[in-house]
């Protein structure tokens, strides 16, 4: 491989809420920082995220942040880092009124969402995430000190000959050309795996990238058979899965099975404000007893007005795919959304291998545990770019060697020479092949026969990372015998106190509950693979 062997104090591979302000804040401060996406940089799921940042505010006297702990910790189901917790939540206000000083127009009310006992959603009407994005891209975007390559697929980690530590990273680019960049930092924000199947709310570039790579350079990956399905997605005519905010169930909207009836109030007390867990699978065992595709939701209740005005991306997308939600009920299900487990990180952002980081989705900080609690996703972006920013301006500068390296990985190549983006045939088939056995054996309920048989089948596959990750996801279901927050085992379906513990997979055959580089990375005992 021809390497052009440029040098940046700073790779970060990702362009999303958290990519992007981590390279503005290290730009500030004076490094040159390569910043890659696989897709176009404005291409990823946080410009879809609609709900907002779940923030104890002083704009909330009645707020307290234990309120906001307690609410964390419950929905994670025993499996959050309590330290964790506390601390990302307490920095969220100082972080959200950085980015209304950068220009998000942040609106004035609060908004609720489910398992939150107080109405601590910040939003912008119900786009927050592009909201959020639109500044962070126009400050990278002026800033020299970033260099920005799009459609740009990382395909290994570098390490040093000594696989000492990390040392750069290698892509090809969208004609097929292959190149190499290195750093003394690297930082993977790629984002979750949620298109690994059939059904997803993100974009489909998001497979998984960082966490293969990361797991042949040697990281930790920490509770992957957690994965939350959004309970209400629309299929629009184009199949494209529209997202359809909690906050409209938080604002009064119910669910209604095919025969219009309501159903929540069977499955939990909190009927449709249940954590997202409880409701995907109340949805999913009534679209079984019903026969039923789908359910619905309805919120002609609300009113046209309240609708338009708080939830106007919603209502006009709904409205121009023939859905008025004043008037019609809309066929909505459950999707793959988001990647609670990922790559194991301290509270600072680094995992277990020298100069590596992992910040936003496809990182694992120990916040949420077992199941997600609605938007304190964009909050752990915002909070966990600081602490990166600042450990990675503490460290000094070190003189590497490119001279002799290894490659982490040995992907197979996506991109065919001489097609620009087009994706080769056996890559599709295969892709597909993959998200069909995830849907039908690794989605909201599991099984552990079907469970070792799609382990079986993943492994002979072509070598690429979609497979990697699903296998290791399968790998991690397998190894939990019981049901937790977004692990559902139908074989196991009560949550045990001997599997109160973390989910680590290695390549080690030894994980060492701590070392000398990452005392803090392992609180309790864990499973290992």
């Amino acid at each position: 491989m021809e390497a052009r062997k440029n040098k940046f104090d700073t790779l970060i591979i990702g362009s999303g809420i958290a990519g992007l302000n981590l390279a503005r804040k290290l730009a500030q401060a004076g490094q040159k920082v390569f910043l890659a996406s696989k897709e176009a940089i404005t291409e990823g799921a946080s410009k879809y995220a609609q709900g907002g940042v779940a923030v104890v505010s002083p704009l909330n006297p009645e707020d307290k942040l234990d309120g906001h702990v307690q609410d964390t910790l419950r929905s994670g189901k025993e499996l959050c880092n309590e330290e964790v917790v506390r601390e990302i939540l307490s920095q969220g206000w100082a972080r959200v009124e950085e980015l209304r000083k950068l220009g998000v127009p942040f609106d004035k009310d609060f908004n609720l969402e489910g398992s939150h006992g107080y109405k601590r959603i910040m939003h912008v009407g119900d786009a927050t995430g592009r909201a959020i994005m639109k500044p962070l891209l126009d400050n990278v975007s002026r800033n020299h000190n970033v260099f920005i390559s799009q459609g740009t697929e990382a395909m290994s980690l570098i390490s040093d000959a000594a696989k000492t530590k990390v040392i750069g990273a290698s892509f090809v680019d969208i004609t097929g050309e292959s190149f190499d960049i290195f750093a003394n930092n690297i930082v993977l924000a790629t984002g979750g795996f949620a298109a690994l199947y059939e059904d997803y709310t993100c974009p489909s570039i998001l497979t998984g990238d960082g966490i293969a790579l990361a797991y042949d350079a040697g990281a930790k990956l920490e509770n992957l058979e957690f994965v939350q399905f959004h309970p209400t997605v629309y299929k629009a005519k184009n199949g494209f899965n529209f997202l359809i905010s909690e906050a409209l169930r938080g604002a009064g909207a119910i669910l209604r099975n095919s025969k219009e009836e309501l159903f929540a109030h069977k499955y939990h007390p909190d009927a449709e404000l249940a954590t997202r867990d409880i409701v995907s699978r109340a949805i999913f065992s009534e679209m079984r007893l019903m026969e039923a595709e789908h359910v619905y939701i309805d919120s002609r209740h609300l009113g046209k007005d309240f609708l338009r005005k708080d939830f106007p991306t919603i209502y006009n997308y709904c409205l121009a795919e023939g859905y008025d939600l004043a008037q019609d009920l809309l066929p909505v299900r459950p999707a793959a959304h988001y990647s609670v487990g990922g790559i194991k990180t301290d509270l600072k952002g680094r995992t277990n291998v020298k100069s590596l980081y992992a910040v936003g989705e496809c990182a694992s900080t120990g916040l949420h545990g077992a199941n997600r609690l609605a938007s304190n996703s964009l909050l752990e972006c915002i909070v966990m770019a600081e602490n990166l920013a600042n450990d990675i301006l503490e460290q000094e500068s070190q003189t590497m060697s490119t001279e002799q390296v290894h490659y982490c990985s040995d992907y197979l190549n996506p991109i065919p020479q001489n097609s620009e983006a087009e994706i080769s045939k056996w890559y599709k088939d295969e892709l597909q092949e993959i998200r069909t056995y995830m849907s039908r054996y690794v989605s909201v309920e599991r099984r552990e026969k079907t469970l070792y048989a799609t382990m079986k089948f993943l492994e002979n596959l072509s070598n690429t990372k979609e497979r990697t990750v699903a296998l290791l996801l399968t790998k991690s279901a397998l190894m939990r015998k019981e049901s937790r927050g977004g692990h559902y085992r139908v074989d196991s379906p009560k949550t045990q106190l001997g599997f109160a513990r973390s989910t680590i997979l290695s390549k080690e055959n030894i994980y060492k509950k701590r070392d000398q580089e990452s005392q803090t990375l392992e609180d309790k005992p864990s499973v290992i693979v």
